[in-house]
């Protein structure tokens, strides 16, 4: 690992900690290493990209390595920054309360130097853009520092022009977690944070290169283009984070996807509902309960057709199914204002079996 360039800071309330991770950076040749206890005091450094990596333990001063991990995500929002969680805590609990935090890395204490070089290596690669495309952005944002805009631009479509698979491997992630297969799904998680990471940072380039040639109206567009993907990265997190609480709450859970369904649409979340229920149709195809869930998130999303068929394929899996049976009733004769106003209902008998209903 190629590590004389970069610099690594430590975030841990126990000294002993820090000496023994200092001790073993310097021993990979490391070139600068820097410690606190407290994360404040290594913000700013951090934020001017004088960090290359951060190594958070369980404890910092005033919260715990997770809470910790969180603020720093926050603070540095739009930064492709490695962060490794390097503790003693080897619950699962916790490993999935890192991951749902945002750690590109999980090493447990005591560690050898072997697995401290593993980590380290396998989180900054996963982080990284691909090295051909990294090299294409810059020559791209060279080429707008140097006036020469259409040529930018040409170099910037080309990033673009290939299907963002960002969300592709956060699903990947997803199942990863829930199958608890925890490495992958952190390798996977890094590889769709770097892959957005590239659009946003593309669609920002081609951005400028607009304003350069006085187009105004693109300039913005793309800057809102790039916007958006960020946005959808920190929704990708929340989302992430509220899946964690699920398996936490639930680690045996057949279908975790349809929990976070449910979640998703009480919160009026009706499209990352719909993505949820898409992850727990591909699990369980066969669920009744699963169909009416997926029609009540698409009767609040207004999508009135799609919510008759799943109601329809839930009545062909269990009949009778009342529940479903009075709401496919109300559609079909279109008394859309009295469905909010259905009585509560939980699954009867015969659903016991199957998942939970969105009640």
């Amino acid at each position: 690992m190629e590590t004389q360039n970069i610099s690594i800071a430590i975030l841990s309330n126990n000294l002993h900690h820090a000496t023994r991770d200092k001790k073993n950076c310097l021993r990979l040749n490391v070139k600068n290493v820097l410690i606190s206890d407290e994360l404040e005091h290594l913000l700013q450094p951090i934020q001017e990209d004088e960090v290359h990596l951060v190594l958070i333990d369980s404890a910092v001063k005033g919260m715990d390595g997770w809470s910790c991990l969180r603020a720093l995500r926050k603070a540095t929002r739009s930064k492709l920054l490695p962060v490794i969680m390097v503790t003693a805590e080897s619950n699962l609990q916790n490993v999935v309360k890192a991951i749902a935090a945002g750690c590109n890395g999980y090493i447990i204490r005591p560690y050898s130097i072997t697995t401290f070089e593993r980590h380290l290596q396998m989180a900054m690669e996963t982080t990284s853009i691909d090295e051909v495309e990294r090299e294409q952005l810059d020559v791209a944002n060279e080429l707008v520092s140097h006036g020469r805009f259409d040529e930018a631009l040409e170099e910037f479509s080309e990033i673009i022009e290939e299907e963002n698979e960002s969300l592709l491997w956060f699903n990947k992630g997803m199942d990863y977690l829930h199958h608890q297969k925890y490495g992958k799904a952190i390798i996977a998680f890094n590889k769709a944070v770097a892959l957005n990471s590239m659009y946003a940072e593309a669609y920002k380039g081609m951005a400028h290169a607009y304003k350069g040639k006085g187009d105004i109206a693109n300039y913005q567009a793309f800057l809102d283009k790039s916007a958006e993907i960020l946005a959808l990265q920190d929704r990708l997190a929340e989302l992430k984070e509220l899946f964690a609480e699920i398996l936490e709450a639930n680690p045996d859970a057949i279908n975790p996807y349809n929990s976070l369904g449910i979640d998703l649409r009480k919160k009026g979340d009706y499209a990352g509902a719909m993505h949820a229920y898409a992850q727990a149709l591909a699990l369980t195809p066969k669920d009744e309960n699963l169909r009416y869930n997926i029609a009540k998130a698409c009767i609040f999303a207004k999508d009135y057709a799609q919510a008759i068929e799943h109601l329809e394929k839930a009545l062909t899996i269990r009949d009778p199914f009342p529940e479903a049976a009075q709401l496919l009733a109300k559609l079909r004769a279109k008394q859309y204002d009295q469905i909010a106003s259905s009585p509560k209902t939980v699954a009867n008998e015969a659903g016991q079996g199957s998942l939970t209903m969105d009640v």
